[in-house]
């Protein structure tokens, strides 16, 4: 694992985050009804219970040589899933490349590129009981292939992102993850992150695109 990964518990003691509203265990009867509300619009459900069986379910998700690409992730990294992506055991992790890439436009184009990639994997910052899905980042190259970019969409979310409803989904990502990120990216960075984009998927139109892979125990931010 890279120098790079930090969890909440890194930053929890040095930051007020309203973790009884924005960081909760849903009962499993919530648990049923946000799957339920998810798979009505259109977005395959996986429920597990924890991180290895997360990671071996993406793990087959992937078809052979496939090109995959993948949106900077907390969770990806706790289940290790970040690891498998850079071993490209049978496909082509695109971020591999645009890592070696020195020139800032040339990379720029890869990183646009990389969204439309034949599978990209991202993880959720907010799950609304009512079923919609909320990401951001700061610039957008991950939650630009939620929409359409990317042929087969792979989310990942744990229970503990479940909100009671769409508003507190969008607050739970501006006063819970974006101060996380936040705190993370200046640790790794030197300079802070910002709610650039976001993106609430709502429903799709694509039959067999976009699963949602729910882990029901705490990760990420």
């Amino acid at each position: 694992m890279s120098d790079d990964y930090y969890t909440k518990d890194d930053f929890t003691g040095e930051l007020e985050l309203d973790e009884s509203r924005f960081d909760r265990e849903p009962d499993d009867e919530t648990i049923e009804t946000v799957a339920s509300n998810v798979e009505d619009r259109n977005i395959e459900v996986h429920i597990v219970d924890d991180g290895e069986a997360a990671r071996e379910h993406l793990r087959e998700q992937i078809p052979e040589g496939a090109d995959v690409m993948d949106g900077h992730s907390t969770t990806l990294e706790e289940i290790g899933f970040t690891d498998d992506l850079e071993a490209e055991d049978g496909f082509e992790y695109l971020g591999n490349g645009i890592r070696e890439i020195d020139d800032d436009a040339e990379r720029s184009r890869a990183r646009r590129e990389a969204t439309t990639a034949d599978v990209f994997v991202d993880s959720v910052n907010a799950i609304a009981e009512s079923g919609e899905l909320i990401g951001a980042n700061a610039l957008g190259n991950a939650v630009g292939a939620w929409p359409f970019g990317a042929e087969t969409l792979l989310l990942v979310g744990s229970t503990n992102k479940i909100v009671d409803d769409w508003e507190t989904a969008v607050e739970r990502v501006r006063e819970f993850a974006y101060p996380l990120e936040d705190a993370r990216a200046e640790k790794v960075y030197g300079q802070g992150s910002t709610v650039g984009k976001l993106v609430s998927l709502e429903h799709e139109r694509v039959d067999d695109r976009t699963q949602l892979v729910l882990i029901d125990e705490p990760h990420g931010f």
